[in-house]
């Protein structure tokens, strides 16, 4: 082969060549040639360039003596008027100190990364301002709302229950007293004494704390227990004091009332007198008048509470308005901020941003334009990208064009040889060879250049043969001898060539190796060769996906038309070709045997021994059928354990002997299992196309029907169709 790498090892260029699949593609030229050029406007990374201003020495001759003319000799402009009156006030120096001002406040000439950092830490600083009045405010109410939970609600609960209690004592009082039947006067006493005795128990946990469990005697139920802390303030606790004192007056009253009704109960056979009666009512009077006293007072504590829950509402209400206002007044403070901050760093990003979309939006319509650049007009992130993307969109409109072309290619053959291609023409290497690998055989083929079997190769044969001798394939890693000579024992080249291969990545395995190879390794130019390799790779990485699409298809293609666990043809397969199989049948005018086989109880196996022996017999009743015919014979899997045996160009006898040749030779088959083995026999139905019927699919449902005659008949034996088994009228 023709060694065209020096270039790649050289860093010599390939004068006047481009690249048929990128257009707009321009050539390489020296610096000299651009400096000579005055309307050349980019040249990758021309001296002539620096950051979008022309120095005066990468001017035209012509030009830059003028320019040097103007500048007293020295490339540099002199500003005459200045020096000349040098009084006058220095306008530049005070609007390049008003721009470095403005560039301060707007961070304009510090790195973007920093920028964002010092607009995002005075976000934070004023959104953390507002969280924090937030949170304070939130933290003030919560500690409010709990001390009103745990302290005034309970408060005022308990004194509500106690008002309920003395005015059913009061009640069960004036019971005793209309009452004059002896169990229910003792009832009557029996909830008057627990009642005030509740009541006296609850204010006592009022004083001491607890938890107070209210008992219903109306209902004998209890309520949902509830914890009183103690009440600490002087004047609340002396008014429990007093009720108190009051309930135990009650207490006092009622066991002398008590004692008074009995005497009344006494003497109910007779009349009551009018002074008996006159006590009654007087002691009664009096304990309503305690009973009133206390509830009263009681009413008044509750409305104390519930004074505080309103003033509660209103601090709530009053510090919720003041919170609410400062972080308006935040909010708008950060608004202002940052509107004021974001318009000026925003305008320092508008112009090369703007560039840089309408390069994205003309490659995304297609419609490149590889002369037009962007300016860089600042030195930071945003200037570096923009030069960056003028060199991106140089590769892109090589590449991308190349890769829309190889998407249309009818093979994987194709894409081979436009990629080897590409590699002659576009980076001048000639000494270029493609390895396809098969993994399923472990071996290699030549894909590039076509017809290169028999050629000799710069690698032994035996990588051929045994694909995992070869370095790059075993590792998928790039194999190079620049560093080390001897990197690849299998490389059989000089030993001043120079060699690299490139793994072709295809679903995650190595699917193929791009090798390239050169003479003089004392001949290398490391820049030169980092940016042919990168652009090599570039191209292969690009094929990548194109390539392991098309082998997929193939793959794909060869897959649906097998069964996975026998690799007989399927079902789809017998669709796909029954047209071309009958055509065949009808132009040489032969006959079609069709045997239609079933393994005889192959559910007990499954049943028995499991569906892995299952599948084992299968595999080799498929290896046991595919054996007994011919190779001209075709054999599928029809579903589940049947098989479907075509015997082309068959006579009649000959279908029977064969059929019969497979039932004996499943008879005779072994299968061996742990434990023993397993022995099937098989029933075969036999149907001709087109001595039965003009219809295929039609011979086939014969088959399926003398093969069940075949069952009933006993199994393991062969039945030939006759028209007496079919009794529908209708295929």
């Amino acid at each position: 082969m023709k060694n065209g790498l020096d270039s790649l090892f050289t860093g010599k260029k390939t004068a006047g060549k481009t690249s048929a699949y990128s257009p707009g593609a321009y050539e390489e030229r020296s610096t000299d040639e651009v400096n000579g050029d005055p309307h050349h406007e980019y040249a990758g990374d021309s001296p002539s360039m620096n950051g979008g201003h022309v120095e005066a020495d990468a001017l035209p001759t012509g030009a830059s003596e003028e320019m040097k003319d103007k500048s007293g000799g020295n490339g540099r402009h002199v500003n005459v008027e200045s020096q000349s009156n040098s009084k006058m006030p220095d306008k530049s120096s005070i609007a390049q100190k008003v721009r470095r001002i403005k560039n301060f406040v707007t961070f304009n000439d510090l790195p973007v990364r920093k920028k964002f950092l010092l607009f995002s830490a005075g976000s934070v600083f004023w959104v953390l301002i507002i969280a924090a009045i937030g949170l304070m405010t939130m933290f003030d109410m919560s500690s409010k709302s709990e001390q009103m939970v745990e302290n005034i609600w309970p408060q005022e609960k308990t004194a509500n229950i106690v008002i309920r209690k003395l005015r059913g004592a009061n009640i069960s009082i004036h019971n005793m007293a209309i009452f004059n039947d002896p169990v229910s006067i003792h009832s009557d006493y029996r909830r008057a004494r627990e009642t005030l005795r509740d009541s006296h128990t609850y204010l006592n946990t009022l004083l001491q704390g607890g938890q107070i469990t209210d008992h219903m005697l109306a209902t004998e139920q209890f309520s949902e227990p509830y914890r009183v802390l103690p009440v600490k303030d002087a004047e609340r606790r002396e008014t429990i004091e007093k009720v108190r004192s009051e309930i135990r007056e009650l207490q006092v009253l009622t066991d002398e009332f008590f004692t008074t009704v009995s005497g009344k109960e006494a003497r109910s056979g007779a009349a009551m007198g009018s002074r008996a009666r006159n006590a009654i009512m007087e002691e009664i009077s009096r304990y309503d008048n305690l009973t009133r006293d206390a509830v009263s007072i009681l009413n008044d504590y509750s409305l104390s509470v519930s004074r505080e829950w309103g003033k509660f509402t209103s601090q709530v209400k009053q510090r919720y308005y003041y919170a609410k206002l400062l972080i308006i007044a935040v909010l708008g403070i950060t608004l202002v901020l940052s509107v004021f901050f974001g318009v000026f760093i925003a305008r320092s990003f508008a112009k090369p941003l703007n560039g840089i979309i309408m390069q994205i939006r003309a490659l995304s319509s297609g419609e490149v334009d590889l002369t037009k650049k962007i300016d860089q007009t600042s030195q930071d992130e945003l200037g570096i990208l923009s030069g960056e993307l003028n060199r991106l969109m140089d590769a892109i409109g090589h590449i991308s064009t190349f890769k829309k072309i190889i998407e249309g290619d009818e093979s994987s053959e194709d894409i081979y040889l436009r990629l080897g291609n590409i590699f002659r023409d576009e980076l001048g290497i000639d000494d270029c060879i493609i390895y396809e690998v098969s993994n399923s055989k472990n071996t290699m083929d030549i894909a590039y250049p076509p017809g290169a079997q028999g050629l000799a190769m710069h690698c032994r044969r035996d990588v051929l043969l045994d694909c995992e001798l070869c370095r790059a394939k075993r590792t998928g890693l790039l194999v190079t001898s620049r560093d080390f000579s001897d990197v690849c024992k299998y490389y059989a080249g000089g030993n001043g060539d120079g060699h690299l291969c490139l793994p072709v990545i295809m679903g995650g395995k190595v699917g193929g190796v791009v090798q390239l190879v050169c003479n003089g390794m004392d001949q290398f130019d490391k820049a030169s060769l980092e940016r042919k390799v990168a652009k090599a790779q570039q191209y292969v990485r690009e094929a990548q996906p194109v390539l392991e699409a098309k082998r997929l298809m193939k793959t794909l293609k060869e897959s649906s038309l097998r069964d996975g666990l026998t690799g007989l043809y399927n079902r789809r397969f017998l669709e796909e070709c029954c047209e071309k199989l009958i055509a065949g049948i009808q132009r040489r005018n032969t006959t079609l045997g069709l045997l239609m086989c079933d393994l005889d109880f192959f559910k007990e196996t499954n049943d028995i021994h499991g569906h892995d022996v299952g599948d084992m017999v299968l595999k080799e009743t498929s290896s046991v059928i595919r054996k007994s015919v011919r190779e001209s014979d075709v054999v599928v899997r029809f579903g589940g354990e049947e098989f479907l045996v075509l015997l082309m160009d068959a006579a009649p006898e000959a279908i029977v002997a064969s059929a019969e040749k497979i039932r004996a030779a499943i008879e005779e088959t072994q299968v061996k299992v742990a434990g023993g083995v397993v022995k099937k026999t098989i029933s075969i139905g036999i149907s001709e196309f087109p001595g039965d019927t003009q219809n295929f699919w039609e011979a086939i449902k014969y088959a399926d029907v003398a093969l069940y005659k075949a069952k009933d008949s006993g199994r393991n034996r062969v039945m030939r169709f006759s028209s007496e088994m079919w009794t529908q009228e209708r295929y």
